[in-house]
């Protein structure tokens, strides 16, 4: 094959128009969950209002609930909120809220 179809298939498999998921999820953590909650810190080292989710799906119990972490959890935690934190199902999609869960479970 020549070079320039496989550089015509990379840029239609990844075309420079659509951010990279992670990328997106980072991004979408920054905009709603940085102010309440570490990703870089763990939990003894973070002063946030919010529980640190810095290996959160690495441990064995969840930091408020102290059950084993689900993505399934999560996501109803990020829709429906807490007794503290906001609910995100009106500002985030299923999408975008997977995409979300998809960065935490990377860090």
């Amino acid at each position: 094959m020549s070079v320039i179809w496989m550089i015509v298939l990379a840029f239609i498999a990844n075309p420079p128009w659509e951010k990279p998921k992670l990328i997106e999820g980072r991004d979408l953590y920054r905009e709603h969950c940085a102010v309440c909650h570490d990703i870089e810190l763990d939990k003894t080292h973070s002063r946030k209002l919010g529980p640190s989710l810095n290996h959160l799906f690495k441990n064995e119990k969840l930091p408020l609930s102290h059950g084993k972490p689900s993505r399934q959890y999560v996501m109803v935690r990020v829709k429906f909120g807490g007794a503290l934190m906001p609910a995100f199902a009106k500002k985030l999609n299923d999408a975008q809220i997977n995409t979300l869960i998809d960065y935490i479970e990377s860090r």
